[in-house]
């Protein structure tokens, strides 16, 4: 569960941002929240924006976040995210360092954990990591554990944390000595030095956080759905999966009398296999069995793909981060899975939804509270984007917004943020 996101120098966004998950004072919809003990946190938030204006940059600044965390250097990043030059905000004098912070809750443990990146813009070169801090909620505050500057690492030597990771103070200080000699400035110091030497347990924890419980999908595109099982699960012959919640979520959404099921096929190193997803047509009286992607619509199979995740989701916890989740999906599924994020009775593991669209139907405050409401807008002079809520909006002495108002008329009306016009007929008059 993310409670607050920060983030720093990248792509569009200068200045720090802060995508809050924490509820506001707004009393409405108050059942929807997720609660853990005094926390009111929300179940899902839904990012607008113009075109360019930045909005797919929240969400890639997350995926980006969790890749290096997952992965633990700056040297060993995967192809999609291994482009950390182009990432820092280009519309400035100075070479600034990228900073993230997340504070979240796993497995009922609280973390504050962040770090900055200070790489050349356009230039592969160095890449360093200069900052580097985790800090964990005992009783009713975040106590630092550990606090990285440049090429040296502090560890907290207070009661609570050498209870926390139970050390003794001076061989703490002498494995903290031994620690900063062979610190690397591409390695984050959680998943090599900390994990290894001072707990693994709360390294895990942390890491597991962004490897396991946040799935980030920055880049929307179809990909055919499939699941790797290895040698030792290898079936001696092709055998089908049928999954209750994926034949149930078929006809609830009435895709069709087709039955869409797993049919699994062995690989062709003879390792590991494949269950790919299949249409099963009624056809002259006899079945027939044709690869889903082949009959399918893309947003049956987009929306598909991701039933068992969400199965997932609702029973372990955890949270879904998708980049215009509802392209080619039409907005009535989208408003029925947003609801299941609203109730407590499905949603009993606290997961959470964030994201960005620019269908303006779930503008409506019977789906949304202000505060799950965000827009995104970029200065045209200075080109910087800018995050705020629909809750904030008004905070600096303008009229605020009310419960009952119209949200969608008014965001036509461009009441909360400039909408784009653009009259493409002037460049075909010039060229004529």
């Amino acid at each position: 569960m993310i409670i607050d996101y920060k983030f720093e120098n990248f792509r569009s966004f200068l200045s720090e941002t802060n995508v809050r998950l924490q509820a506001s004072r707004q009393t409405t919809f108050n059942s929807n929240l997720i609660r853990k003990g005094d926390l009111r946190v929300l179940p899902s938030v839904v990012i607008y924006g113009a075109n360019a204006s930045g909005k797919s940059n929240v969400i890639m600044s997350m995926s980006v976040m969790s890749k290096i965390v997952s992965y633990g250097s700056l040297s060993k990043l995967p192809e999609d995210v291994d482009r950390l030059e182009t990432y820092p905000f280009v519309h400035s004098e100075h070479n600034k360092p990228m900073k993230f912070e997340m504070k979240f809750e796993n497995d009922g443990a609280y973390y504050q954990y962040g770090f900055s990146v200070l790489v050349g813009r356009f230039q592969k070169g160095k890449r360093k990591i200069i900052e580097e801090t985790l800090k964990r909620k005992i009783g009713s505050d975040y106590v630092g554990i550990f606090e990285r500057k440049q090429d040296k690492v502090c560890i907290d030597k207070s009661k609570e944390v050498l209870k926390l990771i139970g050390f003794d103070a001076t061989f703490l200080e002498t494995m903290e000595e031994k620690l900063n000699q062979s610190l690397d400035e591409q390695d984050l110091f959680l998943g090599n030095g900390f994990k290894n030497v001072i707990s693994a347990n709360i390294a895990d924890q942390v890491i597991d956080f962004f490897r396991n419980k946040m799935l980030v999908v920055s880049d929307f595109m179809l990909k055919k759905a499939n699941i790797t099982y290895s040698r030792d699960d290898l079936p001696e012959k092709d055998f089908f999966l049928w999954n209750k919640l994926l034949d149930e979520f078929v006809k609830r959404a009435d895709f069709g009398p087709q039955n869409i099921l797993f049919h699994s096929q062995k690989g062709e190193d003879e390792q590991s296999g494949d269950m790919k997803m299949v249409s099963i047509y009624e056809c002259d009286g006899r079945k027939t069995l044709v690869p889903a992607e082949l009959m399918e619509s893309r947003g049956t199979l987009k929306l598909i793909d991701f039933v068992i995740p969400f199965q997932k989701l609702f029973s372990e916890g955890g949270v879904l981060v998708l980049d215009e989740f509802d392209a080619a999906i039409h907005p009535e599924l989208i408003k029925g899975i947003i609801a299941l994020f609203h109730d407590s009775n499905v949603n009993k593991k606290g997961a959470q939804l964030i994201f960005s669209t620019h269908n303006p139907i779930y503008l409506n405050n019977k789906i949304f509270r202000r505060d799950q409401i965000l827009f995104v807008e970029k200065d045209s002079d200075v080109y910087e984007s800018a995050l705020y809520s629909l809750a904030s909006f008004g905070s600096s002495g303008t009229k605020g917004v009310r419960n009952d108002e119209n949200y969608l008329i008014n965001y036509f009306k461009g009441k909360y943020s400039t909408l784009p016009y653009i009259d493409f007929a002037k460049i075909f008059e010039e060229g004529e």
